[in-house]
């Protein structure tokens, strides 16, 4: 490209050049005149559009990227372009509004930077570096002329790494780095990136080799993984002017095919017992809440209150309310529970009178009192009283004459 392009546009310059002769010697003056004009045009627009682009006799700064300039085989000199951020004289890229002295702006002509090539060129270098992609690495390789300053994400492969229990480990590595001082990465070190993903490795394979590899491949140290890798590698990377700005983990798998399968498996048994415990867990809640509105309804209706008003006490301060209707709220829940254990959802422990003798009359007694609380609920859920309507649909509801006869037989159960 870089050899075409001047023949290419000498060409055009050339035949423009040979245009305007012959137009002046066709038409003297006035053609004089216009090849004057023409020929101009034709080289601006020659250098704008065909050399500037490959950097031959100008070149064109991109925002984010920084252009080097070489002498022969010295650095000659750097300009930037991105923006809220400025190049000071040691070559550091700072921000906007710093106390630091401005480089020198280049000259420009519609954006485009003029300089003396090919006595001076732009400098061009070779660059790896790996991406990944959808958990696939790709290994990239490309001649740039440019420098990017603006944050940029890298992959490092670390493979076979050991664990505490010597169980090797393959991860994949994702790190967004910046360069803040071009000269340095370029100049200072052979190959910054290359030496980045060696320092990583490095850190890597000693945090892991520090940690279980059930710790590892769950990917419980995130934080403290990135917290060892720059302690180990962020101040060596920033003498060459380059600072690690985020990392992340996004892959970790056992490097042995056998780890793998039955790393797999132990993750869904986990996974299953996890969503067996919250599936209990929710039915726990949900039965508990059932079981507090019965219990609300009972008192209300005991006590001439409305279900939302003790709902709103309840959650301004549990304890006094719950001290403000003990006696109620007592034979209430003894008696929900005791419902509950008839329809068979929840668990049912009835403490027996002293005197069972005759018969076991107080037995019959309680359990036929627990049998017309459970048929007052049942026949409450099929037909709503009609002098105190239901709050809401669904509900359990208790008249003010039925809670009372349980309450008060409820008294008397505990005084036996």
């Amino acid at each position: 490209m870089e050899v075409k392009s001047p023949l290419t546009g000498g060409m055009i310059i050339a035949f423009a050049v040979i245009t305007g002769i012959v137009i002046g010697l066709l038409f003297g003056a006035l053609g004089t005149l216009i090849a004057l004009i023409l020929i101009p045009v034709v080289i601006f627009l020659v250098l704008y559009l065909i050399w500037a682009p490959h950097g031959i006799f100008a070149f064109f700064l991109e925002e984010g990227y920084a252009k080097i300039i070489m002498e022969g085989n010295s650095f000659y000199d750097m300009h930037i372009k991105r923006k809220g951020k400025y190049l000071i004289d040691n070559y550091d890229v700072v921000d906007e509004g710093s106390i630091w002295p401005r480089k020198k702006l280049p000259f420009t002509i519609f954006g485009m930077v003029p300089y003396l090539w090919p006595f001076r060129k732009v400098y061009t270098y070779n660059q790896r570096w790996v991406k990944f992609k959808d958990g696939v690495k790709e290994k990239r390789e490309e001649v740039l002329d440019h420098v990017i300053i603006m944050p940029y994400v890298y992959g490092v492969e670390v493979k076979d790494a050991e664990t505490e229990g010597k169980v090797p480990v393959d991860m994949m590595i994702e790190v967004e780095t910046e360069i803040f001082n071009p000269y340095k990465a370029m100049f200072q070190i052979k190959d910054w990136n290359a030496a980045m993903t060696s320092w990583i490795e490095g850190a890597t394979r000693d945090f892991v080799s520090q940690n279980s590899y059930e710790q590892i491949i769950k990917g419980e140290l995130s934080e403290n993984f990135k917290g060892h890798i720059i302690n180990k590698v962020e101040k060596t990377l920033e003498k060459y002017g380059v600072k690690i700005n985020n990392m992340a983990v996004i892959q970790v798998v056992p490097s042995n095919a056998e780890y793998e399968k039955a790393t797999q498996q132990r993750i869904i048994e986990e996974r299953k017992k996890e969503a067996t415990i919250v599936r209990a867990e929710a039915d726990a809640q949900k039965e508990a809440i059932a079981r507090m509105g019965s219990a609300l309804q009972m008192v209300a209706s005991a006590t001439g209150q409305t279900v939302e008003k003790l709902n709103k006490e309840l959650e301004a301060n549990p304890s006094a309310l719950h001290t403000k209707y003990k006696e109620q709220f007592t034979v209430a829940m003894d008696l929900v529970n005791r419902n509950m254990a008839i329809d068979g959802k929840a668990y049912f422990e009835m403490n027996m009178p002293n005197n069972t003798s005759g018969g076991g009359t107080d037995f019959s007694n309680m359990l036929g009192a627990i049998i017309a609380a459970n048929k007052i609920i049942e026949q409450q859920k099929k037909e709503p009283s009609k002098s105190d309507p239901p709050s809401s649909k669904g509900e359990k509801v208790y008249t003010r004459q039925e809670i009372d006869d349980l309450i008060a037989w409820g008294k008397k159960q505990r005084k036996q």
